[in-house]
């Protein structure tokens, strides 16, 4: 296990839904945690987005809400996203370049569409499922009953490390 793999459950972000393109004073979507090391390689997982979906979504059939739609262009986002945590060794909204999470969904929603974000590094699927469930602001994205769709970014860095982004919107 690499050094920084400690930081797991206690790195793991999110961006409360707010109207697209907006700044706030405790604005988040710029956050970059740096992390001790790089991956050389990343892939992305389409079965672990599957699987995140899945659990998103018995989530929110618990709690009574219609479930969420997997949309491309989000899911575009979310994947540029998880793979460049991955590959310069960082987590958060933002990234070190000073992007930030309402710079990436620029042409992907309409300025004023509710949207919000997490982010975290894990081991596992249900690793970062459950700590997204057990962390407030998380949670409150996933319940959200405002957001429909969903864009899930998986990107594999080695054997052990999954950088997760889900990306939500109206």
């Amino acid at each position: 296990m690499r050094a920084w793999m400690i930081v797991t459950i206690l790195v793991v972000l999110a961006i409360p839904a707010v109207p697209a393109y907006s700044q706030s004073s405790e604005d988040l979507s710029s956050v970059v945690v740096p992390l001790t090391a790089s991956a050389p390689r990343t892939e992305v997982l389409p079965e672990a987005e599957a699987a995140l979906l899945s659990l998103l979504n018995q989530v929110r059939r618990q709690h009574r809400l219609p479930p969420l739609s997997m949309d491309a262009s989000l899911r575009r986002v979310a994947r540029s996203h998880s793979r460049d945590m991955a590959s310069r060794g960082f987590i958060g909204h933002g990234s070190p370049g000073g992007t930030s999470f309402a710079d990436r969904l620029v042409g992907v929603v309409m300025g004023g569409t509710f949207v919000g974000e997490n982010v975290t590094l894990a081991r596992s699927v249900v690793q970062a499922h459950l700590a997204f469930v057990a962390s407030g602001p998380h949670l409150r994205n996933i319940l959200e009953p405002r957001f429909r769709r969903v864009g899930i970014g998986v990107a594999g860095a080695g054997e052990l490390e999954l950088f997760v982004t889900q990306d939500f919107a109206e």
